[in-house]
């Protein structure tokens, strides 16, 4: 194994530091509360002076433990202190399990996506939202991107998409609605729907998932959602059959 394959990037290195010292604290709670033992040291900072070759790969840091006799070598100092509770809930970023990453989208460049992240930007909701009040130039300066490239991949991360029509029920007995699932299904405003051409009533909209009260001639056809300008999805359904079978209550025995 060469040296460049035994590098590893320095936030894995961290992590696993991190996660062997949580490890010798569960070991230290198990001790004190469930052996009913005397605890005979806690854990509070430790200082770590790491000789080390640091190598910068497609814009990411890589460490590299320096071996006998290494020369050119950096020494790489790392002191850990205890974190509380309060102070991750303050510190960290809560995102929602569904959200759609940033480091997820494949139309753009890892070196973007690098760089977006480095600025901050976790989820495409977050870039979106900053660029409908901040505009497209000023994340371009914040995160080191030029303008036409970064117009590029909102364009791509922002394009509706539809995954799922389904028929759905509504609150009325025998009210027959359509649910759609799929991302970025709303932006700043409802979107335009229409079926065969024809304008769709809206009763619930958010990202991912629309509530529709079609006509009974609009359980076919092409949908169309359009959420701004240049950005529309187009998807072709059919639900007659389903729409015309009688819900289980309503079948005679």
């Amino acid at each position: 194994m060469n040296g460049s394959e035994s590098a590893v990037p320095i936030e894995d290195f961290v992590q696993a530091l991190q996660a062997q010292l949580d490890r010798a604290q569960r070991a230290m709670h198990v001790k004190a509360k469930n052996l009913n033992l005397p605890l005979t040291f806690a854990l509070k900072d430790i200082a770590i002076d790491l000789r080390t070759h640091v190598d910068v790969v497609r814009n990411q840091v890589r460490v590299r433990p320096a071996g006998p006799g290494d020369h050119d070598t950096s020494v790489l100092h790392l002191t850990l202190t205890t974190v509380t509770r309060p102070m991750i809930e303050e510190n960290a970023f809560g995102m929602d399990a569904t959200e759609k990453r940033i480091d997820e989208v494949q139309d753009i460049p890892e070196e973007d996506r690098r760089k977006l992240e480095w600025a901050g930007l976790q989820t495409v909701r977050q870039l979106r939202q900053l660029h409908d009040e901040e505009g497209a130039a000023s994340i371009g300066r914040m995160a080191n991107l030029p303008v036409d490239r970064l117009r590029k991949a909102l364009q791509k991360m922002s394009q509706p998409s539809v995954s799922q029509v389904e028929p759905a029920d509504g609150e009325d007995p025998g009210q027959r609605l359509l649910r759609v699932r799929g991302e970025n299904l709303i932006r700043q405003q409802v979107p335009k729907v229409q079926i065969a051409g024809e304008p769709v009533s809206i009763l619930q909209a958010n990202d991912r998932e629309l509530l529709l009260a079609p006509t009974p001639n609009q359980f076919t056809g092409v949908l169309s959602i359009e959420t701004g300008p240049e950005h529309v999805t187009q998807t072709a359904f059919d639900l007659r059959p389903a729409m015309n079978q009688a819900p289980e209550n309503e079948k005679q025995p």
